[in-house]
């Protein structure tokens, strides 16, 4: 039976929010993609960016609109997304492929041999872009593949079919590019998806968007949120450090412990249960929902960029300088 916290889940779990920083990369890489059907030269693009910054997000859009079809009974998956397994072995890099395609795997065989066959079903699936989901893990301590010889692998790929390649992946993926040269002058500039940075004016309108856009969801379910909207966005901001999928995390935690509950205002101690039930990213000097009279003004600046630095800091990225012109709540 369909009830209206079922309805809710369901709203927020299938929610994708077409942010700024989320366009920002779809379009280009969305060209990409097209160019790649129209038989273009083969590109490399990687995507770099923490943990929950909406990664997944921007992969499951830009392959929805080219799914798995049927030409002249045969199997056509123009965009293929394959996930990276860990630790990654020679012949994990082809048989990965071949699982993502849906086809058996016989470890039995070399290396080569495998290699050879991936080429011969990617040739015989029509398959223009192959999207590599953490391909970070390629670079990781436990990877027993040198990160020169999987630049190599990729390289060697994209020729030998003329494809399209995007790699995703956390911020390690750059040392992939940096111990090969010929990667890295065959690959576009890196493309670097970033949390909102609460200094920058834009940043926050774009941030209080995406909580707004949730909050609207659950009052049109009938579960209004009971919080002035700007003391939501920060709480959030807090508990994320700019990161949306922290937000959107939060917020299927909120939806779900609704699921036995009849249609009514939630609480700050709602959210409060919420925030505690997932892993926040933010500073733990500053945690979110903790204070239940919060008013707007009690959330300082200060502790706002504290969980933007916090984010950056935990995934080894520097946080930039912003010119004065650009500040807005710092």
């Amino acid at each position: 039976m369909t009830t209206p916290a079922k309805q809710l889940r369901i709203a927020i779990e299938t929610c994708e929010l077409p942010h700024p920083q989320f366009l920002e990369h779809f379009k280009p890489l969305r060209q990409r993609i097209e160019d790649a059907m129209d038989g273009a030269a083969s590109r490399i693009e990687r995507v770099v960016g923490p943990s929950r910054v909406g990664k997944s997000m921007l992969i499951n859009a830009l392959s929805r609109p080219f799914p798995e079809t049927k030409v002249n009974g045969r199997r056509h998956v123009p965009v293929l997304v394959v996930p990276v397994p860990t630790p990654v072995s020679p012949l994990l890099l082809p048989s990965c492929v071949l699982t993502a395609l849906g086809l058996p795997v016989q470890r039995s065989i070399t290396s080569g041999a495998m290699g050879n066959r991936m080429l011969d079903q990617l040739k015989l699936a029509g398959t223009r872009v192959v999207i590599f989901e953490e391909a970070s893990h390629l670079v990781e301590p436990g990877a027993r593949v040198p990160p020169r010889a999987a630049g190599d692998w990729l390289k060697t790929l994209a020729d030998a079919l003329n494809l399209t390649l995007f790699l995703f992946g956390v911020p390690r993926l750059e040392r992939l590019f940096e111990h090969n040269e010929q990667l890295r002058m065959r690959t576009s500039a890196p493309r670097r998806l970033l949390p909102y940075d609460s200094r920058i004016p834009e940043h926050m309108k774009a941030f209080h968007s995406c909580v707004a856009t949730y909050a609207n969801l659950f009052r049109e379910s009938g579960y209004p949120i009971d919080l002035p909207g700007p003391v939501l966005t920060y709480q959030c901001y807090l508990l994320s450090g700019g990161l949306i999928g922290v937000v959107s995390r939060c917020m299927q935690e909120l939806a779900s412990q609704m699921a036995y509950e009849s249609p009514r205002s939630l609480t700050f101690a709602d959210c409060q249960a919420a925030a505690n039930a997932i892993e926040a990213a933010g500073s733990r000097h500053f945690p979110a929902f903790k204070n239940p009279e919060v008013l707007q003004g009690d959330v300082a600046p200060a502790a706002l960029h504290q969980a933007f630095v916090q984010v950056m800091n935990d995934n080894d990225l520097a946080v930039p300088l912003i010119p004065e012109p650009l500040r807005g709540v710092q």
